[in-house]
């Protein structure tokens, strides 16, 4: 399951896709591990069931982080006009998992 959400992020981000596999495997095993413990599904059996529930989650958070690296920490920025304002990734996919009624309650 893992490969086939690492190829639909690589599909998705289209031309802004770097040939940096390496770099977007690490950031899914890192999105992964964290969506799993923020949805108490980690150590809940079956790991291609748990990531189907979050795998609209998780490539969202995935695709996120990876375009916006080499500006980490960054909240806004300004330049010539142009504006752009940075989300807060994990913050928002716990939220998201949170109110899709994706957290499991022990």
């Amino acid at each position: 399951m893992k490969e086939r959400i690492l190829k639909e992020i690589i599909r998705d981000l289209a031309d802004n896709y770097r040939n940096d596999i390496e770099v977007l495997d690490n950031l899914l095993d890192d999105v992964i591990n964290d969506a799993l413990f923020m949805s108490n599904r980690i150590n809940k059996g079956n790991l291609d069931k748990q990531l189907i529930a979050l795998k609209s989650n998780i490539k969202k958070a995935v695709k996120a982080i990876y375009l916006q690296r080499g500006v980490e920490g960054v909240v806004s920025d300004s330049q010539s006009g142009l504006n752009n304002n940075y989300d807060d990734v994990m913050e928002t996919m716990k939220k998201d998992i949170v109110k899709q009624n994706k957290r499991l309650y022990i």
